[in-house]
C-alpha cells in the first residue's frame, strides 16, 4: 500500500483570494454575426405592436388573431415583450393575404402589423395603412397629382382611387404619432383649399391630440388646457370681485380669510380655532365655501329655493280659497235643509213611498202625484206639529210664484255646492242634483219650504 499523498499544490488547488467582478458597462461591442440563416428563417414573419398596452393584452391578442386569420397553415405567434409580438408563417401567400386586410384592431384599439425587416430602429414597427377620404376639394381639382402630393406629405403613399364618387388614397401612417386630419393645398395662382382627411376603419383615439394610445379623458394636453381655463376663470372672478361695489361683495371680502397652505397652518390661525378645534374629530369648515364662485352658486340656489317656496304658498292659498268656497256652499245647502226639517212635514195616513229599480222617474212621479191627490182628499184638519209650529187646519192652494222662487233658491244653493275644486266631487254632486230634480224631490222641498213659510205668517 502506497502511503504517499499528493499535495494541494500538485493538484493545482488553492484558496480563492479575489472574486470575479463583471465590468458592468453601459455599452458593449459585439462582432457582426453571420446570420444568413436567421434572415432566411424570419423572412415569413410579421411583427406587431399594440397602441394601448393597458387595454390590449398580448397574451389574449395572439389566439384572437390566430383564429381571425383564416389561412391554410396556422401561424405561430409569440410575445416579444414591451407590447410587441410576432407571427411566423409557412407560406408567402398566407402572409400577403394577411397584409392586404390591414388595418387591424383589437379591443377597439388599433394594432400595428408590418412585415419583418432586418432593422434595429426602435420605431419599428410603426406604420398602419389607411384608406383616407379627401374632402373639401372641388371636383375639378380631383387629380392624381393633387392626391399624390397630399399623401406623400402625411405618410408613405401607396395607391389612390379617383372616380366620380370617390376621391381617396391609401397611405401608410405612423401610428405612434398624432394623426393629421387636415391639409392646406396651395396653387401657383394663390388659391388655397383646405382638405379634410377622414380615416376609414379608425377605432378609438383622442379627439384632442389625435393620438392612438389614449382617449380624451386621459389626454395630458386636454387636462393642461382645462387647468389653464380654470386659472383664467379664477383670475377673472377675483378681478371682478375687486371692481364690484355691491355691499354684499364688500362685506364678504372683508370677512374673507386667506387659505393657508396646510391643515396645520389652518388650525394655528386664531380666527379659525372655532371652526377647526384642536381634536381630530372636531368640526372642520370646508374652505370651498369661502370661494367666491361657490358663494355665487349658493346664492343662486337660495334664490331658486325662495321662488319655489313662493309658488308653493300661492298654490296653498288658492287651494284654501277653493276649500272655503266649497265649505260655504255646503253650509248654505245644509242650513236650507235644516230649516225645512225644523218646520216638519204634515202628518198623513198615506203609505210610505217605495222606490224600486224597475220604476222609471216619470212613473214614480205619476205614482207620487196620484198618492198626493188621494191623500189630499182624505186629509183631516191638522193640529200643531211636535215642534210647536201651528199648521193650517184647512187645505189651501199654494201660490205658484212662491214655489218657483223656492225652487230658484234651491238651485242657487246647489250651484254653489257643486262648484268645488275637486272635479270628481263636482261631477258627482251635479249628477245627484239632476237625479233629485228628475224624481221631483226639488219641487217637493220647495213646496215644503213655502208651506213652512206660510205657516209662520199671520192669517
Amino acid at each position: 500500500m502506497d502511503n504517499r499523498r499528493i499535495s494541494a499544490t500538485a493538484k493545482g488547488k488553492s484558496i480563492a483570494q479575489e472574486t470575479y467582478q463583471p465590468p458592468r458597462k453601459e455599452r458593449v461591442q459585439v462582432q457582426a454575426p453571420k446570420n444568413e440563416y436567421l434572415l432566411q428563417k424570419h423572412s415569413l414573419t410579421l411583427i406587431g405592436r399594440v397602441t394601448n398596452p393597458s387595454s390590449q393584452k398580448v397574451r389574449n391578442l395572439l389566439p384572437y388573431f390566430t383564429e381571425k386569420w383564416s389561412t391554410e397553415s396556422r401561424p405561430v405567434g409569440s410575445d416579444l415583450g414591451q407590447g410587441m409580438f410576432q407571427f411566423q408563417f409557412e407560406r408567402e401567400e398566407d402572409l400577403l393575404k394577411v397584409l392586404e386586410k390591414r388595418p387591424y384592431n383589437y379591443a377597439r384599439w388599433m394594432v400595428i402589423v408590418q412585415r419583418w425587416e432586418p432593422t434595429t430602429s426602435p420605431e419599428f414597427p410603426s406604420l398602419i395603412p389607411f384608406w383616407i377620404k379627401v374632402q373639401g376639394v372641388p371636383v375639378h381639382l380631383w387629380t392624381e397629382e393633387t392626391i399624390n402630393t397630399v399623401g406623400r406629405n402625411i405618410g408613405v403613399y401607396e395607391d389612390a382611387e379617383i372616380s366620380s364618387l370617390n376621391f381617396r388614397m391609401r397611405v401608410h401612417i405612423n401610428g405612434r404619432l398624432p394623426l393629421i386630419t387636415s391639409s392646406i393645398i396651395e396653387y401657383p395662382n394663390g388659391d388655397e383649399v383646405v382638405a379634410k382627411l377622414v380615416y376609414e376603419n379608425l377605432e378609438r383615439h383622442c379627439s384632442k391630440c389625435f393620438r392612438l394610445d389614449h382617449e380624451l379623458r386621459d389626454c395630458l394636453q386636454a387636462k393642461a388646457e382645462k387647468k389653464e381655463r380654470l386659472k383664467e376663470t379664477e383670475r377673472y372672478e377675483e378681478t371682478h370681485l375687486r371692481t364690484d361695489s355691491s355691499p354684499r361683495r364688500r362685506e364678504r371680502e372683508a370677512q374673507h380669510v386667506p387659505r393657508p397652505d396646510t391643515d396645520r397652518d389652518r388650525r394655528t390661525i386664531p380666527e379659525n380655532s372655532r371652526h377647526f378645534g384642536n381634536g381630530r374629530d372636531s368640526h372642520k369648515e370646508d374652505w370651498n365655501t369661502r370661494n367666491p364662485r361657490i358663494q355665487n352658486e349658493i346664492e343662486r340656489h337660495r334664490s331658486e329655493v325662495k321662488q319655489t317656496h313662493w309658488h308653493i304658498q300661492q298654490y296653498q292659498a288658492r287651494h284654501q280659497s277653493n276649500s272655503r268656497e266649497f265649505s260655504r256652499a255646503r253650509t248654505s245647502h245644509t242650513s236650507v235643509y235644516r230649516e225645512v226639517s225644523k218646520q216638519g212635514r204634515p202628518r198623513s195616513n198615506s203609505p210610505t213611498r217605495e222606490y224600486t229599480r224597475d220604476k222609471t222617474p216619470s212613473k214614480q212621479r205619476e205614482e207620487r202625484g196620484g198618492s198626493r191627490a188621494e191623500s189630499s182628499d182624505s186629509k183631516e184638519p191638522l193640529r200643531n206639529s211636535d215642534r210647536g209650529i201651528p199648521l193650517r187646519s184647512t187645505q189651501m192652494e199654494l201660490p205658484r210664484e212662491a214655489v218657483e222662487e223656492a225652487i230658484g233658491e234651491i238651485r242657487d244653493v246647489m250651484i254653489q255646492y257643486t262648484s268645488c275644486a275637486d272635479p270628481t266631487e263636482s261631477t258627482a254632486s251635479k249628477e245627484r242634483f239632476r237625479q233629485a230634480e228628475e224624481q221631483g224631490q226639488v219641487e217637493e222641498t220647495a213646496v215644503i219650504m213655502v208651506r213652512a213659510s206660510l205657516a209662520t205668517q199671520p192669517t
